[in-house]
């Protein structure tokens, strides 16, 4: 199974390419209440979907606490959401919405923790921040999408048992690199940000593969080591 722990499925425009093959496992994550919607409604066509719902911190400024609050009542009420994402905060790209980005990620936090939910997790420049406030907080799963963050803090996270995400980034940049030579293999997941565009490099599921391939050149196992790993990864995070 090729597991794609953080992809934007609502704009994914051959999203059915993937739904419909069997070899992918796609966690697709939300920007807003409308591909929050939007997700739920692909994850009741195709079993290989899993939708997260969320607001991304760059656009969170759009939306009052309320609004978010009314989606998380919802989502976890009448959907049986077992993800939130993508949900954090940036430092990097937003850093003069940080007030409100961190309103509402402690609702989110709230949530996550009442109802034991996975957090799929942005954190630009902020990876000390959202890792303090939800092991503080005592949120149980975990998942660090693209992670560029500290070596010392990769640690952290993996002796928690939290989980972090690699990117088909890797082939352009290095500090990307860096952390799949440090990570161990069992606390890896695989991931696209499709359709995201990375200094030229178009993201889509089919570059996991690749991924992969490399995990297994850096890590010298199988390939099939690989894939059985990080599927067991995926499903350790989701309690299946």
């Amino acid at each position: 199974m090729i597991v794609d722990a953080h992809v934007h499925c609502a704009e994914l425009e051959n999203i059915e390419n993937y739904a419909n093959n069997s070899e992918f496992v796609l966690v697709c994550v939300a920007d807003n209440p409308q591909s929050s919607y939007d997700v739920i409604k692909l994850s009741e066509n195709y079993k290989n979907i899993f939708p997260c719902v969320g607001v991304h911190p760059w656009v969170i400024h759009e939306y009052s606490i309320s609004n978010i609050e009314s989606l998380l009542e919802d989502a976890v009420k009448n959907h049986n959401i077992k993800c939130l994402g993508e949900v954090g905060l940036d430092k990097r790209f937003k850093p003069y919405t940080f007030y409100k980005q961190l309103e509402a990620f402690s609702l989110f936090i709230k949530y996550a923790k009442e109802y034991d939910l996975v957090v799929n997790l942005h954190a630009a420049d902020a990876w000390r921040d959202v890792f303090e406030l939800i092991y503080r907080n005592n949120v149980n799963r975990a998942y660090f999408h693209w992670y560029t963050g500290p070596l010392d803090l990769l640690r952290q996270i993996e002796d928690v048992g939290f989980y972090v995400g690699f990117n088909p980034a890797w082939q352009l940049q290095e500090k990307h690199r860096a952390i799949v030579n440090q990570a161990r293999l069992e606390s890896l997941i695989t991931e696209s940000d499709a359709p995201y565009n990375y200094r030229g490099l178009t993201m889509t599921p089919d570059l996991i593969k690749k991924s992969i391939e490399y995990i297994s050149n850096v890590k010298n196992i199988s390939i099939c080591e690989v894939e059985k790993t990080i599927y067991s990864n995926f499903r350790k995070l989701f309690k299946m």
